[in-house]
C-alpha cells in the first residue's frame, strides 16, 4: 500500500505525520533526515526551533491566550528506529521508505520494523504542536538521537532544554498503562581468542547453518515472551552432536542489534567428508525437537543447511569452548518484579556474535529496574568469562534505572484523562525497558515525568504492529491532559 494511505486514519493530523516519518530513512546514527524535516515542519508552523551538538531537535511553542503562567511541559520522543527485516528481504534502511499495511486493525511493514516506535510518539507531538485549537500552557518538543544505540541524544541534551514542570514521554507501547518507572540496561562483551587451525584437512568439508524465520522481538518488552534466541538454540544444537562428530567452527554471525532477540543466525562449520551426511541429518533431528518446543512462539523458524568452502577454523576442543560459553551465558528473564510479577524485573538478552580468524565477539544487554541486580548481572557474566583464560569481559556502557512520582496533578490528570476517552481506568506502573527519561530524571531532580503511548506490538522486529484504535485513545488523552495541566 501506499504510505499516502495511512492519511485515512483517524485521526488524521496524527497518521499524516507518521506517513512522512514512513518515507523518511531513519535509522540510529543516520538521523539527518528526519532531523531536516523537523526542523523545516517547525519553520512552517512558526515555531522557535534549534538543533543540537548531537542531533536532537527542540521546539517551542507559546502557551494559548490566557496561560502564559500554567506550567511548562516537554512532550518527548526519539527520531530513530530499529532496523529489523525479514531474512529474504532486500530493504536498504539507509535509503528506503517503509512500506506501511493495513490489517485488522494495525499498521505493519512490509517484511521490516515498522518505526511506530517511537514514529507513531513523534507525529502525536507533532500534530500537538501544528494544533490551533488546543488550549495549553508553555509546550517544548525535545526529539532526541541514537535512543535504540548509545541515548547520545538524551545524554548530551542540555540541561536548560529541561526546564519544565513536567515532561510526557511518549515512548512506551501499551495502551492503558503509564510507567513511572523505567529498567536501567547494561552492555556487555564477551570476547574469545581461539586457537585457529590455518589449513583445512585434505578430507573435510564445510556447511553453513542457517537458523532463520524465528519472531525475534524487543529484548525488554517481549523477552517473558519465551521466544527462541537464534544464536543459543544454534549453538546449543551442535553441542548435541558434540560426542558423536568432530566438527569445527569456521565463522558465525547472529542478531542484528544487542536489544533485539536474535531472529537469525548462522554458523559454519567443518567436518570429515564421511561424516557429513550423517552430521547433517542428525543436526535436522534435532532441529524438529526445537523447532516442536517453539511451535507456539516461533512457528515461521527453519534450519537451512548449504555447502561452505573449508576454511581456517577453530580447534575442535575451541569450537565446544565457545559454544558452551554460549549455552552457559545468561539469557531471558531472571527475576520478576516482587510488586507486580506480571513486569520483568531483571533479564538479559545475548543479542550479537561474530566470530572469525580466530576470535569470537558476543554482545549481551541486561536489563534491570534495579542497579544492584545489574551488577548481579555483571557479574555472572563475568564469572563464566573467568572459567578461561581464552575470554575476556568487559562491560562498555550503563544506563541507569529510572522512577518517579505516582501522586502529583500530571499522573492525576493523565488518568483522568484516559478514563474519560475511554471508559477505562490507567494502570500506574513500571517498564523492563530502557527510557531516556532516566537521563532527563538526573539533568532536572524536580521535573516530574511519565512515560505512555499507544500499543505497539513487537518493536524491534519485523513483525512489529500498531494499533490503531490505541493511537487515537492514546491522542486524545494526551490533548486533554495538556489542556487540564
Amino acid at each position: 500500500m501506499a504510505a499516502d494511505d495511512l492519511r485515512t486514519l483517524k485521526p488524521q493530523q496524527v497518521f499524516a505525520y507518521f506517513a512522512d516519518l514512513c518515507a523518511i530513512p531513519r535509522i540510529s546514527g543516520h538521523e539527518q533526515a528526519v532531523g531536516a524535516y523537523l526542523m523545516d515542519f517547525a519553520q512552517k508552523e512558526g515555531l522557535e526551533a534549534r538543533q543540537d551538538a548531537a542531533g536532537s531537535v527542540i521546539i517551542d511553542k507559546p502557551a494559548s491566550p490566557g496561560r502564559e503562567h500554567s506550567p511548562r511541559v516537554i512532550l518527548q520522543g526519539h527520531q530513530d528506529m530499529v532496523p529489523a527485516k525479514r531474512p529474504e528481504s532486500t530493504h536498504d534502511f539507509l535509503t528506503d521508505p517503509i512500506v506501511p499495511v493495513i490489517k485488522d486493525g494495525r499498521i505493519y511493514a512490509d517484511g521490516t520494523s515498522l518505526g511506530a516506535d517511537n514514529g507513531i510518539g513523534i507525529a502525536m507531538a507533532l500534530a500537538v504542536l501544528a494544533d490551533k485549537t488546543l488550549e495549553h500552557g508553555p509546550l517544548r518538543a525535545i526529539f532526541t538521537v541514537q535512543e535504540e544505540t548509545t541515548m547520545a541524544g538524551a545524554e548530551n541534551i542540555d540541561p536548560k532544554e529541561l526546564d519544565a514542570d513536567y515532561l510526557i514521554n511518549i515512548d512506551s507501547e501499551e495502551d492503558g498503562y503509564a510507567y513511572i518507572m523505567s529498567a536501567g540496561s547494561m552492555d556487555m562483551e564477551v570476547s574469545f581468542k581461539a586457537e585457529q587451525v590455518e589449513s583445512p584437512a585434505a578430507d573435510s568439508a564445510a556447511v553453513e547453518l542457517r537458523l532463520v524465520g524465528l519472531a525475534g522481538g524487543h529484548s525488554g518488552t517481549d523477552i517473558h515472551l519465551g521466544r527462541a534466541n537464534a544464536i543459543v538454540v544454534l549453538a546449543t544444537m551442535l553441542l548435541s552432536q558434540s560426542t558423536e562428530f568432530d566438527f569445527y567452527l569456521q565463522h558465525a554471525q547472529g542478531g542484528t542489534v544487542r536489544n533485539a532477540i536474535p531472529n537469525n543466525a548462522a554458523f559454519t562449520v567443518a567436518a570429515a567428508k564421511d561424516d557429513l551426511h550423517d552430521f547433517k541429518q542428525a543436526l535436522l533431528i534435532e532441529f524438529e525437537k526445537f523447532r516442536r518446543l517453539y511451535q507456539d512462539t516461533d512457528p515461521k523458524m527453519r534450519l537451512e543447511i548449504r555447502e561452505a568452502a573449508p576454511a581456517a577454523r577453530f580447534s575442535f576442543t575451541d569450537t565446544l569452548e565457545l559454544l558452551t560459553l554460549i549455552e552457559q551465558l545468561p539469557h531471558g528473564p531472571v527475576r520478576r518484579f516482587p510488586l507486580d510479577p506480571k513486569i520483568v524485573e531483571t533479564s538479559c538478552n545475548l543479542g550479537l556474535i561474530k566470530a572469525e580468524n580466530g576470535e569470537a565477539v558476543i554482545s549481551l544487554m541486561a536489563r534491570s529496574l534495579h542497579e544492584f541486580s545489574l551488577d548481579l548481572m555483571a557479574d555472572k557474566a563475568a564469572s563464566l568469562c573467568f572459567l578461561s583464560d581464552k575470554t575476556d569481559f568487559s562491560s562498555p556502557r550503563r544506563e541507569g534505572c529510572w522512577e518517579s512520582s505516582a501522586d502529583n496533578a500530571l499522573i492525576n490528570n493523565l488518568r483522568n484523562s484516559y478514563e474519560a476517552v475511554t471508559g477505562r481506568k490507567m494502570q500506574i506502573t513500571a517498564l523492563h525497558a530502557g527510557l531516556e527519561t532516566a537521563a532527563f530524571a538526573a539533568k532536572n531532580p524536580k521535573l516530574q515525568l511519565v512515560s505512555f503511548g499507544p500499543t505497539v506490538d513487537h518493536p524491534h522486529s519485523y513483525a512489529e504492529n500498531c494499533d490503531i484504535a490505541a493511537v487515537e485513545a492514546a491522542w486524545e488523552t494526551l490533548r486533554r491532559t495538556l489542556a487540564a495541566l
